[in-house]
């Protein structure tokens, strides 16, 4: 389903995390650092909830189409006779 490509991230994404973590070191108010750690886990796991949804719904929609393309039958081997 994914590629080893997926999960390198690209240059400007790595600049804003950069830039991101650059700000988070420079930072000495405690209850802010606080509020966005709080506000980063959120955001987290609501994106980690919709991955294993949108996830979920397409390995069903796969074995779906696998078993209209696979023939089902009752048990009996059929040879076709």
């Amino acid at each position: 389903m994914f590629k080893e490509e997926d999960f390198q991230v690209p240059l400007e994404k790595q600049l804003r995390l950069r830039m991101i973590l650059d700000e988070i070191d420079h930072c000495n108010d405690i209850s802010v650092l606080q509020e966005n750690l709080k506000q980063c886990t959120k955001t987290l796991l609501s994106y980690q909830h919709i991955l294993t949804k949108v996830t979920e719904r397409q390995l069903k929609e796969e074995l779906k189409l696998a078993f209209d393309i696979m023939e089902v039958t009752d048990g009996k081997k059929s040879d076709g006779i």
